[in-house]
């Protein structure tokens, strides 16, 4: 009995790595991903780091390097031809499959696997080995952060930055010292080399320099010389690690080439950004002149929160259609697509008697909850005023804090250890592998009442699945009803589907998917307004165009939804146009 607990938790992490299988093999790449990787090549082939500056380089390299073997997907390309040039990847499907496989297992070891070692020491820091593993597991097996630890994007990333951030401030709470600042200012570094959204571990940093100064009787000169100390060299390193991947991916900087990037972004040819970088337009190309680095991350910087006031991204919520940001999305994705077991252990833990009172530890841990309060709320305050409502991998990086106190509250007991784990683990399982379109009343299956509530269920993530059910319904001819779809990219994963276009001719016997985004978007585009949805117009002429073939569509053999997210239908034998 006493070598229970460890069968336990090597069986959990077992399962952990075998989902992560699954997610790898059975996940198709998501909408961005070629473009990462076409800006990776490029960086890494070229030393221009030229396209995506609205992210850092740091992952684009690391998932592009597998590729290097290869012959180069395209020659140096301009901004304007980056977006086609990216869609070639699925022309290739040895490419495809390395991406699929090679780019997302070293993305998954660099990132993924880290992150969840992270919510181990987080929850060991504060609750024992024992929390360690169920916040590690629960991060692992839960439907909100299993399926985005291994995708060609930079959440997981940004995420592992933030937790080594947020376990070296407390670790520092306990002992000032250089070397735990050096830990703070490498997490930061991290996160902020990752995505331009790492900057909002800094309220972490500051306070736990600021808290360890509180925590003194009395404040010498040579105490705050010190704390400066570890303030300056969290900042250099945080700011060495972020320009060393500019360095990398900018080696053999051209100023030409460099500056026709800058322009593209600042004009707003790159970003929807209405042209409001042009007011930085002098202070941009005059750090360009002495620190290109710096002038690219402050353009993707600049272009990302111009991007975001200008409200670019049409939103699916609840059978609204809108570009601005509701404050509720990100509340209410919590609600619908945190596991029910992990709402039910933190409403436990909030209500839990606190035993510790008497701990000796406890004065550090008052500091260490307003420290994780504060920089999760901080995180999610920005999320909610934002206009990115994207989905709930953008509240990836407090994921670890917000399920800390779950498994704090379960780590008590072992048999609630077990059970809490235990039942996500047969979720997961379960679910396999439509985690990302799966809703937390999945189980409830055609009465899930939030099953489609939300657009960013749909990554286009579900395509290998699609071809499993094709292949078992032994269904020969298949159409695919999925506007703005490249058929590039439906040929590298079902070589004989066709996709249709609104002037298609439904062919009689044949059989039809049509994506859940159709479904989603085209009639809340109508009940929209011009003022909340930008770019209203075009949805409504795509709503026209393609409501006839929809029509046509739905008048053949209803055989529900698969894959997640497509709607099959089969058409009749006799059927006429």
């Amino acid at each position: 009995m006493r070598a229970l607990p460890q069968i336990l938790v090597v069986a959990a992490a077992v399962v952990v790595l075998g989902l992560q299988w699954i997610a790898i093999e059975r996940q198709s790449l998501i909408g961005d991903a070629p473009y990462h990787l076409l800006a990776g090549d490029q960086a890494l082939r070229h030393g221009q780091n030229q396209l995506n500056l609205e992210h850092p380089p740091l992952v684009k390299l690391l998932a592009a390097w597998p590729f290097l073997d290869d012959a180069p997907l395209a020659p140096p390309v301009s901004l304007d031809r980056a977006i086609v040039t990216s869609l070639r990847w699925f022309e290739e499907p040895d490419r495809v499959r390395i991406a699929r496989r090679q780019s997302r297992m070293v993305l998954l070891a660099a990132f993924g696997l880290p992150l969840l070692a992270g919510g181990y020491f987080l929850g060991h820091w504060w609750g024992g080995r024992r929390a360690g593993v169920v916040l590690a597991a629960s991060l692992g097996l839960s439907p909100s952060v299993l399926p985005f630890l291994s995708v060609v994007q930079t959440d997981a990333a940004v995420a592992l930055g933030f937790t080594v951030t947020v376990v070296a401030t407390l670790r520092y709470l306990e002992l000032a010292s250089l070397t735990r600042a050096a830990a703070i200012g490498t997490g930061l570094g991290l996160a902020m080399a990752a995505k331009h959204s790492g900057l909002l571990a800094l309220p972490a940093a500051l306070m736990a320099v600021a808290l360890a100064v509180g925590s003194r009787p009395a404040l010498t000169w040579r105490f705050v010389a010190r704390r400066l100390g570890h303030l300056a060299v969290i900042g250099a390193l945080a700011c060495g690690f972020l320009y060393a991947t500019y360095a990398v991916a900018n080696r053999d900087y051209d100023p030409v080439v460099g500056r026709e990037t800058l322009d593209h972004y600042i004009r707003g040819q790159a970003l929807i950004t209405d042209r409001a970088l042009v007011r930085y337009e002098g202070p941009i190309l005059a750090a360009e002149r002495f620190a290109p680095n710096l002038a690219q991350w402050l353009t993707g910087l600049l272009g990302i929160r111009a991007q975001n006031q200008t409200g670019v991204y049409p939103n699916y919520a609840f059978g609204r259609l809108s570009s601005k940001g509701r404050w509720w999305y990100f509340p209410a994705l919590l609600l619908i697509q945190t596991p029910i077991l992990l709402l039910v252990a933190l409403g436990c833990a909030a209500f839990a008697k606190n035993n510790d009172a008497d701990d000796e530890r406890q004065p550090r841990r008052r500091q260490a909850g307003l420290l994780l309060a504060v920089t999760a709320g901080i995180y999610l305050l920005v999320a909610m005023t934002s206009n990115y409502n994207l989905g709930v991998r953008h509240l990836l990086p407090i994921l670890p804090i917000l399920y800390l106190p779950a498994a704090l509250w379960a780590a008590k007991r072992p048999l609630r250890s077990a059970l809490l784990v235990g039942v996500l683990a047969i979720e997961a399982i379960a679910v396999a592998p439509l985690w990302m379109s799966s809703t937390n009343t999945w189980w409830l299956g055609a009465h899930n009442p939030t099953r489609f509530a939300v657009g960013s269920l749909e990554y286009r993530q579900n395509f290998l699945t699609l071809a499993d059910v094709i292949h078992q319904r032994d269904i020969e001819n298949l159409d695919v009803l999925y506007p703005l779809l490249s058929p590039a990219e439906l040929a590298a994963y079902l070589p004989g589907a066709r996709l249709l276009r609104p002037d298609s001719e439904l062919r009689p016997g044949s059989w039809v998917a049509v994506n859940i985004l159709v479904e989603q978007y085209l009639p809340a585009a109508e009940r929209a307004s011009d003022a909340t949805l930008r770019g209203r117009r075009n949805l409504l002429n795509l709503k026209r165009n393609w409501t006839p073939l929809l029509d046509a569509v739905r008048r053949g053999e209803d055989h529900g939804y698969v894959a997640g997210t497509f709607h099959l239908y089969r058409i009749p034998s006799d059927f006429l146009p």
